[in-house]
């Protein structure tokens, strides 16, 4: 077993986040995560996906898909966030006015 360990290859990473617009304020968290999306992808986050959900437990929901090179990738860019002016500004921007609660955020590993 511990064999198999040394040889497993470190896969992509997908850090997925939904989010539930509070009422009549989707467009503007809309508008708010294409900003965020933005600085992500300056960051270097590989891809970043914006998608509403349309069937199941997530309607209504917005749900963020993020594609990082690998674990190691999404650590680096999400403590780099710490010392980014420009995400430090758009946190300070908006964390006094609260239009979406977190419904889920989870981080995953390619096989």
């Amino acid at each position: 077993m511990i064999h198999l360990l040394k040889e497993r290859k470190m896969g992509k990473a997908v850090e997925i986040t939904i989010w539930k617009p509070h009422a009549g304020k989707r467009a503007e968290n809309l508008k708010r995560l294409e900003e965020f999306k933005a600085l992500c992808l300056k960051a270097g986050v590989s891809s970043f996906e914006i998608m509403s959900g349309a069937a199941g437990k997530d309607v209504g929901n917005i749900v963020v898909i993020q594609h990082f090179k690998g674990l190691a990738d999404n650590g680096a860019i999400n403590e780099s966030f710490g010392s980014n002016a420009e995400v430090a500004e758009a946190m300070k921007k908006y964390s006094k006015d609260v239009i979406s609660d977190l419904v889920s955020h989870d981080l995953y590993e390619e096989e």
